[in-house]
């Protein structure tokens, strides 16, 4: 991969030549498992640090950290000890998380080269997650202050990690940094996030990474009937956009990729008009967005062998004079007509015409990506991301990807009983007041639109953002969910195509 296609602003990193005792940091950082004892690499350090191991001061729980001075002969100046939490319950996910947050408390010290011993429960397998967990690490989601910013992460370091391939770290770098994009558009207030913002941001990509790209503003959206899409817009003044980015890396013919994200740069909920309190953070409702634009960037630069697509359904939902109404009916570009019952559920909407959008582009298999329903939250919280799908093979993939990527995702049933929810008493399907199995019931709107093809639905909701103080064990603020689950989506098809 050439590191000219990224973006500058993420940390160097390298594995270490020398050992813990030289290698040129500002701080060690030292992971500890809960109930665990100093192993051979922690007591090399010495009596001091391993003491606080032994001793019990430093108790090894998830966010646990404890900052002491670097002994004689080491030539970083402190050593951070930080908590992995109990070893059976260290998955994929909290790994990455801890290493996040093991980032942010060094980088609150001043600290801006950090090295990481290969300790505790630490094995060289997890030299990836490590590095994706550092990398999302270094984003600062404050960074418009203008007063108590954080120091930049500019160096990692990994130390004592053996027989890890440079170009896997390579990668790790990327997804972190891919990890640390989304969340940064997520977090751009709307003020700065609109629909041709995320219509420029896939155009710069495109002229740097060489995809193709199309964009359909209102005239093509009115020529190609996408009415959802464009009755959800209606009460905006900015106009909306429908993006699409192709990488070309397939032999032609073959499996398409359409990896869609639900793209509402601010959810005022339209007329159907949220509470203030729930408006707040609606400018992170282009999650899925954000995850899909993310993802595709490094599927481009790693040059996968398969042919992939990100699609975007941009544009604001407000209240406006011009705005739908509840119990509207529209046309959508697939044909089926949809009764809106309530505008705040709009990510359906414009995902449908989306889908159509992609299929009519040669999309073979559809993932979509959206903060789509507060049922979600309920079911699951805001440590997994909710799923539904159509067809077996393409959710052995993805959650095979989920593993390698370190997110979780759980799978929800989708039962013939429930089709009667979506029944409009004026048109084929209405959109909300499905009364029960609202999550389930909203994928299977989405699902209708997907004509046959494999479909797997992704219900970020919960799972890209935490604001919950007492979920102590997942980072507070946007979550970047859903990048590198779809990079690794996209390599696992790679590799089934290559047999």
């Amino acid at each position: 991969m050439d590191d000219q296609n990224f973006a500058d602003g993420f940390p160097r990193v390298a594995l270490a030549a020398t050992g813990a005792a030289e290698v040129q940091a500002d701080v060690l950082a030292v992971p500890v498992a809960a109930g665990g004892e100093p192993d051979a690499a922690v007591q090399a350090l010495g009596e001091t640090v391993a003491g606080f191991v032994a001793s019990g001061e430093h108790r090894g729980r998830l966010r646990d950290r404890l900052l002491v001075p670097g002994t004689d002969g080491m030539a970083a100046r402190r050593v951070l000890l930080y908590g992995l939490g109990a070893r059976r319950d260290l998955d994929g996910q909290r790994l990455r998380f801890a290493h996040q947050e093991m980032v942010r408390a060094a980088r609150g010290y001043g600290h801006r080269r950090v090295a990481v011993l290969r300790a505790g429960p630490l094995r060289d397998e997890d030299a990836g997650a490590v590095v994706e967990g550092c990398v999302a690490g270094g984003w600062d989601r404050r960074h418009r202050a203008t007063a108590d910013r954080q120091a930049p992460l500019d160096e990692l370091t990994l130390v004592g990690f053996h027989g890890v391939e440079p170009g896997a770290i390579d990668l790790a770098r990327r997804l972190g940094a891919a990890t640390a994009r989304a969340r940064e558009w997520q977090n751009t207030p709307a003020n700065e996030m609109g629909p041709q913002t995320l219509a420029d941001i896939a155009a710069e990509m495109a002229g740097r990474l060489g995809l193709e790209l199309e964009v359909l503003g209102p005239d093509e959206l009115a020529a190609g009937r996408y009415a959802l899409l464009m009755g959800v817009a209606a009460g905006s003044e900015r106009p909306p956009r429908l993006i699409r980015l192709q990488h070309r890396g397939g032999r032609g013919g073959g499996e398409n990729l359409a990896l869609v994200g639900k793209g509402i740069t601010f959810d005022s909920g339209g007329l159907s008009l949220k509470t203030a309190d729930g408006m707040v953070r609606m400018r992170g409702d282009m999650g899925g967005a954000a995850a899909v634009l993310s993802a595709i960037e490094v599927i481009a630069a790693a040059r996968l062998a398969v042919d992939v697509m990100a699609v975007v359904a941009a544009t604001d939902n407000m209240p406006g004079g011009s705005a739908q109404r509840p119990g509207d009916v529209w046309a959508s570009a697939s044909g089926r007509t949809v009764e809106v019952l309530n505008t705040d559920a709009e990510g359906r909407l414009v995902l449908a015409d989306a889908i159509t959008y992609a299929i009519r582009s040669g999309a073979t298999h559809v993932v979509d990506l959206a903060t789509l329903t507060g049922a979600a939250v309920t079911a699951l919280g805001h440590a997994a991301t909710l799923a539904v799908a159509n067809d077996d093979g393409l959710w052995t993939l993805l959650a095979a990807a989920a593993v390698t990527a370190g997110e979780r995702v759980w799978r929800m049933p989708i039962y013939p009983d429930y089709r009667g929810l979506l029944r409009s008493e004026t048109a084929d399907l209405r959109n909300s007041n499905y009364g029960e199995a609202g999550a389930i019931a909203a994928g299977m709107f989405i699902g209708e639109f997907v004509e046959g093809r494999p479909w797997v639905h992704l219900d970020i909701a919960g799972s890209h953002w935490n604001e919950n103080a007492a979920l102590r064990d997942v980072p507070r603020g946007p979550l970047g969910t859903g990048a590198r689950l779809c990079y690794r989506l996209a390599e696992g098809m790679a590799a089934r195509a290559a047999g």
